[in-house]
């Protein structure tokens, strides 16, 4: 169990979301292709970075979030203006589709936004520096990671690498 909030692997963790985050939420004049080149570089780094964090224990405290609904739309927003069309995908490994007979509609901005406002609240407690609320922010990114994003990351990076390839195939 990781304890320590100033650990190598944590801080990468951070630097690697603030990247993501500061990316994401300046997107709105990235072209579609040069989007889908770079977040098909920067979503591997924040999975590894998550997928490689030691546990870390739980603490019986709770952390105000820094992300607004505001926040989060705009993100998504940005993001939707880049993909367009290709935003939406058909998934059968999400948990709606249990009670579904056909593929579950979903969007890649919606995916990304779910991820920023994670990830953004781990930056901005990290930036505040209070080492509690550092700890409790790192316990619930990784569980959340475990639970909802770690899949929501891979969805969306499955998806991006279509429209990257798809749009070299058709520079050509």
């Amino acid at each position: 169990m990781e304890n320590n909030p100033y650990e190598e692997k944590t801080l990468e963790l951070v630097r690697v979301s603030a990247e993501y985050c500061r990316y994401v939420e300046n997107c709105a004049n990235a072209t579609q292709h040069d989007f889908c080149q770079t977040l098909c570089a920067l979503l591997p780094m924040v999975y590894l970075k998550a997928v490689m964090h030691p546990q870390v224990e739980e603490i019986d405290a709770y952390v105000s979030p820094f992300v607004t609904e505001n926040d989060y739309n705009y993100v998504r927003r940005n993001v939707h203006s880049v993909l367009r069309a290709a935003d939406d995908y058909l998934d059968v490994q999400v948990e709606d589709f249990k009670y579904a007979e056909q593929p579950i509609l979903c969007t890649v901005s919606e995916n990304l936004s779910d991820i920023y406002q994670q990830l953004r609240d781990l930056v901005e407690t990290f930036r505040e520096g209070h080492e509690e609320a550092m700890l409790v922010c790192l316990h619930d990114t990784l569980e959340e990671f475990r639970l909802t994003w770690g899949g929501k990351l891979l969805a969306a990076l499955r998806t991006l690498h279509i429209i990257y390839i798809e749009a070299d195939g058709a520079e050509e």
